[in-house]
């Protein structure tokens, strides 16, 4: 078993402050929301909704931006740059009068700096930690999981102090700290080795000698892995973990509300699924150093999913806390798995580009689970 070195938790206590300002900042969004209805009273709900869910889901549909900077420079550059692409975003927000190009500024640009934080800061964190990839990413993640709590009062202590345009400008300055984090993350050797170019002869086309490093691969044999039936199947269930887990954060709550809890009580109980989140994702990365990890990833949707049939026989408000509180210890430790599963799937030769690939399908199915559902309701 080879040794952590000391840098390596500089590194995972900068990952999970990273992902503490920056890709936490989606949990802004519900408060966000309402801000921007008040600004824009003439626009359709429906379209202010998409701009939401839209930014909301951008740290998972754009970790293909991650993917190609890690894969191009490596994982420092990657999150230093997304406090910059997460600051523009936002600072081009607080000066936008029609509500439109928030679909660009806010949605796209600031999104897809939240993304390039998360994706950068898994990687480093499976570079730095080869054996332990669920312990680290576990820890890292509950700065996520504690952001539940911490940005929506924030944000909306910001924009009752400041207005919307100077939340903006805040959220932005506090999304700019993974650059910070980032500056911390320094490249390993595996990265320094994998990304060094072959050596050309300058006076003709053909490679005179190779470096004494593997060089750079091109796209086609960088995309191999996607023949893996693993993956497919991986793929598969992160589509319906993503379409089931933004169904519930939405409809939820309404339908605890319909069953006669107050908006208050069913608050708390998504507030209490986002505890008990915290606590899985780093619990289940210690548990995957003993128990192997795709038991305890596919075992946790199983049992999720049984609990969710009896639902509706849960009225009382203890059952209904009960069951958040398990939605927050099963779904919550998935995420931690995420990215374990994908190094064991692919390895760690091709873990940034997969990365990128897993994401982009978690992001896609937490955009469509909620009209999907829709249409049942």
């Amino acid at each position: 078993m080879s040794k952590i070195k000391p840098w390596a938790w500089v590194v995972l206590a900068a990952s999970f402050l990273a992902l503490f300002f920056n890709s936490s900042l989606n949990y802004s969004a519900g408060v966000l929301h309402i801000a921007l209805l008040e600004r824009f009273p003439e626009e359709e709900v429906t379209t202010i909704s998409w701009l939401g869910a839209l930014f909301s889901s951008m740290f998972a549909l754009a970790g293909w931006t991650g993917s190609i900077l890690v894969s191009t420079f490596n994982a420092r550059v990657c999150v230093m740059l997304s406090g910059l692409v997460t600051l523009i975003g936002f600072v081009l927000s607080s000066f936008v009068v029609n509500m439109k190009y928030l679909f660009i500024t806010y949605s796209l640009i600031a999104g897809t700096g939240q993304a390039m934080c998360y994706s950068g800061t898994l990687i480093t964190l499976g570079y730095y930690f080869k054996e332990k990839t669920g312990m680290a990413s576990g820890i890292a993640l509950s700065g996520c999981g504690l952001c539940t709590f911490v940005f929506p009062p924030l944000s909306q202590f910001l924009i009752e102090t400041y207005g919307l345009d100077g939340a903006f400008l805040l959220l932005g300055a506090l999304g700019f700290q993974a650059s910070v984090c980032g500056a911390l993350m320094r490249p390993t050797e595996y990265e320094i080795r994998t990304n060094r170019k072959l050596c050309c002869n300058k006076n003709s086309n053909s490679v005179s000698k190779p470096c004494n490093k593997p060089g750079k691969r091109n796209w086609r044999d960088k995309l191999k892995f996607l023949k893996s039936l693993p993956l497919f199947v991986f793929l598969i269930s992160s589509v319906s973990f993503n379409m089931a887990q933004s169904t519930v954060y939405l409809f939820l709550p309404d339908y605890f509300v319909h069953l006669g809890s107050s908006p208050q009580e069913a608050a708390f109980a998504i507030s209490l699924a986002g505890i008990t989140g915290i606590l899985s994702r780093v619990l289940v990365g210690f548990l995957v150093t003993l128990v192997d990890t795709a038991l305890v990833y596919g075992s946790s949707f199983g049992i999720f999913g049984v609990i969710t049939v009896f639902l509706k026989y849960m009225t009382t408000l203890g059952s209904k806390l009960t069951y958040t509180s398990l939605f927050g210890i099963y779904m919550g430790g998935c995420w931690a798995l995420h990215y374990t599963l994908l190094v064991e799937i692919v390895g760690l030769y091709d873990v940034s580009t997969a990365l990128g690939i897993s994401m982009m399908v978690c992001g896609g199915g937490y955009l469509i689970g909620p009209p999907i559902a829709g249409t049942f309701v």
